[in-house]
């Protein structure tokens, strides 16, 4: 048959791992933690970020988490940043759309940092995202409250 020309030798390895060096993924790795280092160090420069640990509880083993949140400017003017991501959005705090967001204060002795020495505030899309995020309950109460905010707020703008 005309296929047995074309099927490999068996005595050929075809996965050559010499190709790979350790010095190759070595390199790889060292410029992986150095750019993971970097970007700790650039979070430590940002005044608004900031991290506390909190206890999880999974089935029987008790866990510390490691929680990292943005917070926005507590005065008019600044943009309102997400707690989760970090991402600057279009708005401003203290203007007309701060109804658009959840809105909490996180006034923790713990949350004092040598750049921010102010309660935190932070904005998150909806109160199923702070839950989430920060690993809370948020009464049904609250959320429906919210909820009414939000679509009053919509109807306006």
């Amino acid at each position: 048959m005309y296929a047995e020309e074309y099927l490999p030798d068996d005595d050929i390895d075809y996965l050559d791992v010499s190709v790979i060096s350790i010095e190759e993924t070595s390199s790889i790795d060292t410029q992986i933690r150095d750019q993971r280092k970097m970007r700790e160090l650039y979070k430590r420069t940002d005044k608004d970020y900031y991290t506390y640990k909190v206890m999880n509880f999974d089935g029987e083993s008790v866990k510390l988490e490691k929680i990292e949140l943005y917070s926005s400017p507590l005065t008019c003017n600044g943009y309102i940043r997400n707690a989760a991501t970090g991402i600057r959005m279009e708005h401003r705090a203290g203007s007309k759309y701060n109804d658009l967001y959840f809105t909490m204060m996180d006034v923790a002795n713990g949350t004092h940092s040598d750049l921010n020495n102010e309660p935190r505030k932070l904005f998150y899309s909806n109160p199923e995202e702070c839950e989430r995020h920060q690993k809370i309950n948020i009464p049904q109460k609250i959320k429906e409250e919210w909820r009414e905010k939000y679509m009053r707020a919509k109807a306006i703008l």
